[in-house]
């Protein structure tokens, strides 16, 4: 009799990152931590109304997922991803 010793794969978690968000008057800050994500995985939507910002993100094991709405319009002001924080930095629109 032969056994099937193959492991079923487990599906991959989808997460909410931890986040914090901060306003400094001009800038909206949002630093997610996305431990053992390469950059290129990283994927930033800002939606049609330039209200709501989504986070998409995988490792080996791991999906990651936020979305963060603004109570104003934003545009993208500066990105950095660096030891698996990734740091955005929206500029309110005067609109």
């Amino acid at each position: 009799m032969r056994t099937n010793d193959k492991k079923k794969e487990d599906p991959i978690e989808t997460i909410e990152p931890a986040t914090t968000v901060f306003d400094d008057g001009k800038f909206f800050h949002i630093h997610t931590e996305l431990p053992d994500v390469a950059e290129e995985k990283i994927k930033i939507d800002l939606d049609d109304h330039s209200t709501s910002v989504t986070i998409a993100a995988s490792s080996a094991d791991k999906q990651y997922l936020i979305s963060i709405t603004a109570p104003w319009e934003v545009r993208f002001s500066k990105k950095r991803f660096a030891e698996g924080v990734l740091e955005l930095i929206l500029e309110k629109s005067n609109s």
